[in-house]
C-alpha cells in the first residue's frame, strides 16, 4: 500500500527561503518563475502540491550547499 502524502510547509519554507538567498543568480528562467509562484503560495498561505514540494527539494539540492 502506498503512503499518504503529507504536505511539510516548514521545509518547505527552509527550502524556498534558501535558495532565494544563497541561489537566486543560478537559477534559469523557469526555475526563477517557479520560485516566485511559491513566494505567491507562500504569501498566501496556500500549500504546495506534491510535485511541486519535489521539485522545490530538487532545486534546493541542486543549487545549495
Amino acid at each position: 500500500m502506498s503512503q499518504i502524502w503529507i504536505p511539510n510547509p516548514d521545509n518547505m519554507l527552509h527550502y524556498w527561503q534558501t535558495i532565494v538567498d544563497e541561489a537566486s543568480d543560478e537559477l534559469n528562467a523557469w526555475e526563477l518563475k517557479f520560485i516566485s509562484d511559491i513566494e505567491s503560495r507562500v504569501r498566501n498561505k496556500q500549500p504546495l502540491s506534491e510535485a511541486q514540494e519535489k521539485k522545490l527539494e530538487q532545486i534546493y539540492a541542486e543549487k545549495t550547499k
